[in-house]
């Protein structure tokens, strides 16, 4: 109650001093100020005519009584407005809304009428107030409890307001207002239901024990290793086994044994061990095959000999031989798949009785989604990850599922990226890709995928994301006809500069429609989009939607000055998809 309430007493009681028998527009008054304004005009006597922006809100604001409701979402409420009043104007307006509707607003006042400003859109935007209007002595006033409450006096005249507020909410002049309550655990669900404006009155988010468990994301604490324990990586003498010796390091572990099949004869490994040695860590080459349990039994007695026994295991260990399977003969299959099968097996095996406090496993979102040439490669991480999943019910243990890695591993390497980059896989940096393993591993996840991927593009190369198990992922609403960027640009083939602004100026007229909740038809491409009540929420999810259908990135300022209209948005489109008629409708 305080925030709507002292927003409405605030605005008509101090500023513009409604009295009985005047008249007052509220607009937006289906939300918390509109409905704590319309319970103060009723306290003092006034006329209320109402806007809201759905079917659903008009009728609530006639079930409660309020006799002239209008349509928020065109600039129709002004001759409607002059209707209701026989021609005369209102006296006072409570506005929400911005751009010509302001303009549109001050023509509505009559003589001596009161302007209560309550957005701050068009206050940001520095746009300009058509002065005329004022001439018929007509007061403009702005609401801002943030300037109010940062000096002094302002201070003291906000816990004035509190006062009288909370001795008519005392009293009963004001009542509770209408509200809809979610549970913690589905905050997400309340802010859908406030972005796209549909809640009445407030939206409250419920931390109380009876609605559920509340959801908790602590920020890890950084993985400390044990100065003490030995810590072996498989494949740790090169690639992004390397890159997690590295990561061991830094977090504490000063005792490393590196296994690879050529030891300290893998390439770079000499210069790797120079680093970690700078770095007072004793990191030890071992020469040994994985898959031999024998080799790897010896491996672990020799690091327990040092008496820093063997603490923890990653499991980096891999092999490619890229290739359709139906050329793959049983022995190019065995080799791939034998690293990481058999080796997670005898690392399992050898180390299931210790007390470890890391077992992390390498897998690859080849495992999730296949790929025509790596089916052994997919089917090894696979085992891994099933190997993962059965041990962590007993001890800790973790499997990564990692994306394109851009620093170190094969598609740094092979100079895949830009490949992938295509597809919608971009690169992730060792660091960053290692920073996520420490949360997963804090959080204990047992299997998780890192990477970072554009659903949408990727879609249209990998049929197995439209698979149930994707959705969640993919962009809302799929991806119609005409929803991508391949699509879009097809469209625009032959085009002139003038029919190309047109075309995707109607795709922009159906993203906005749906984030608001109405028809296309309705949405001119010449009348600035805030004029239909999209707000920042609004807007953020509008350039999401570009990002994800069209790939094309536009910064939030040029969205958020005041008058862009689905045109001007149109020519930014048209810009960045680099085509011919770019110049010419810009021109």
């Amino acid at each position: 109650m305080p925030v709507a309430f002292l927003t409405a007493h605030y605005a008509l009681h101090d500023l513009a001093r409604l009295r009985g028998g005047e008249t007052v527009l509220v607009h937006g008054a289906a939300g918390g100020v509109g409905l704590a304004a319309i319970q103060y005009a009723r306290l003092v006597g006034a006329t209320v005519i109402a806007t809201a922006g759905s079917p659903d809100k008009r009728d609530l604001l006639r079930a409660l009584g309020v006799e002239h409701v209008l349509d928020s979402r065109t600039l129709d409420f002004a001759e409607q407005a002059r209707r209701v009043t026989e021609g005369k104007g209102v006296d006072v307006i409570v506005n929400s809304l911005a751009g010509q509707a302001i303009d549109r607003g001050l023509e509505t006042l009559r003589s001596g009428g009161r302007f209560i400003e309550l957005g701050k859109r068009d206050i940001y935007a520095n746009k300009p107030l058509p002065m005329r209007s004022l001439d018929r002595n007509l007061a403009f006033f702005v609401v801002n409890f943030n300037a109010m409450l940062s000096d002094a006096n302002g201070r003291d005249h906000g816990w004035h307001l509190l006062a009288e507020v909370a001795e008519r909410v005392a009293d009963g002049r004001y009542r509770p207002l209408p509200h809809t309550v979610y549970p913690a655990a589905r905050v997400e669900e309340a802010f859908t239901l406030l972005q796209h404006s549909r809640h009445i009155g407030k939206v409250v988010v419920s931390l109380a024990p009876e609605d559920g468990p509340v959801p908790l994301r602590v920020r890890p604490e950084p993985l400390r290793l044990d100065p003490d324990g030995s810590y072996l990586v498989t494949g740790g003498l090169g690639g992004f086994g390397a890159a997690t010796a590295l990561r061991l390091a830094e977090r504490g572990a000063r005792h490393l044994a590196l296994v690879s099949r050529r030891g300290a004869d893998t390439p770079g490994a000499s210069a790797l061990l120079s680093g970690l040695a700078a770095r007072g860590v004793k990191a030890t080459p071992y020469a040994a095959d994985v898959t031999d349990t024998a080799a790897m039994a010896e491996v672990i007695d020799r690091v327990d000999a040092t008496g820093h026994r063997l603490t923890g295991v990653v499991h980096a260990a891999m092999v490619l031989d890229d290739a359709p399977l139906t050329e793959l003969a049983e022995e190019r299959i065995r080799t791939v798949l034998a690293p990481k099968m058999a080796g997670a097996a005898v690392l399992d095996t050898l180390t299931r009785e210790r007390d470890l406090r890391l077992f992390w496993t390498y897998s690859s979102f080849a495992a999730a989604i296949g790929n025509i040439k790596q089916a052994p490669y997919a089917g090894g991480n696979l085992f891994t990850e099933a190997l993962t999943r059965q041990r962590h019910g007993t001890v800790p243990a973790l499997a990564v599922a990692w994306g394109a890695l851009g620093e170190s591993g094969h598609v740094a390497r092979e100079g895949l990226a830009p490949a992938m980059e295509a597809l919608g896989v971009a690169s992730l940096g060792s660091r960053e890709a290692l920073d996520a393993a420490e949360t997963l591993a804090a959080s204990g996840a047992a299997v998780a995928g890192v990477g970072r991927y554009d659903w949408g593009r990727t879609h249209q190369f990998l049929p197995a994301l439209a698979t149930p198990r994707f959705a969640a992922l993919l962009p809302a609403g799929g991806e119609p006809d005409g929803g991508t960027r391949q699509n879009l640009m097809a469209s625009l083939v032959g085009l002139t500069a003038d029919e190309a602004l047109v075309t995707v100026s109607d795709a922009l007229a159906d993203l906005l429609a749906g984030i608001l909740q109405t028809e296309a038809a309705r949405l001119a491409p010449g009348v600035p989009i805030q004029d239909y009540g999209v707000d920042s929420l609004m807007a953020a999810e509008l350039l999401t939607t570009l990002r994800q259908r069209f790939d094309v990135e536009i910064p939030p300022l040029e969205l958020l000055q005041g008058g862009v209209t689905l045109h001007d948005l149109a020519r930014h489109v048209l810009l960045r998809l680099g085509h011919r008629a770019a110049d010419a409708a810009t021109a």
